[in-house]
């Protein structure tokens, strides 16, 4: 089987990705985002694409880590609300409404404008350790520091961010 340029595979094949990413998500933006972001990176891997396997199979492998690597960030900042409401109860999710929904993401829109106000370091290691759920010693490569380094930027981060916060949240 001949090789196709990029291009013949994004035609062939886009539709195809996105009726996948939207199975699996049940969401038209999030699969549309998916389906963007699988595109790109198979983009960025497809010079070392032998051709070996199904293009479509390829492609497959792409969108599923894009998608898996977007759940476990959901996941960790949904274990980090759940942490906060543990501190803070609010409302059983049997009982809470639209209001309660509407409150939420204001709280997550102030913490993430906190942690932008962050200085550089402090603001990697945060997102990194829960965002991206990276452990220490990976944080420690990625940033090329120890990983005393790292915990020391975590805490300090965590402590500048619950000044920031104050009672905002």
């Amino acid at each position: 089987m001949a090789r196709l340029d990029f291009e013949e595979v994004v035609a062939r094949y886009d539709k195809r990705l996105f009726n996948v990413m939207y199975g699996l998500t049940g969401d038209y933006h999030d699969a549309l985002d998916l389906t963007e972001e699988a595109f790109i990176r198979a983009m960025k891997a497809y010079p070392r694409f032998r051709g070996e396997a199904d293009p479509f199979t390829w492609l497959y492998r792409i969108a599923l880590n894009v998608l898996k690597k977007r759940y476990r960030k959901n996941a960790r900042r949904a274990e980090l609300w759940r942490e906060h409401r543990e501190k803070d109860p609010s409302p059983s999710s049997e009982t809470r409404t639209a209001e309660h929904a509407v409150i939420e993401e204001e709280r997550a829109q102030v913490v993430r404008q906190a942690i932008a106000q962050l200085p550089t370091a402090f603001r990697e290691a945060i997102t990194l350790r829960y965002m991206d759920e990276m452990s220490y010693e990976e944080i420690s490569t990625a940033a090329g520091c120890s990983i005393g380094t790292v915990k020391s930027r975590i805490s300090r981060g965590k402590a500048l961010l619950a000044d920031l916060l104050g009672d905002k949240v």
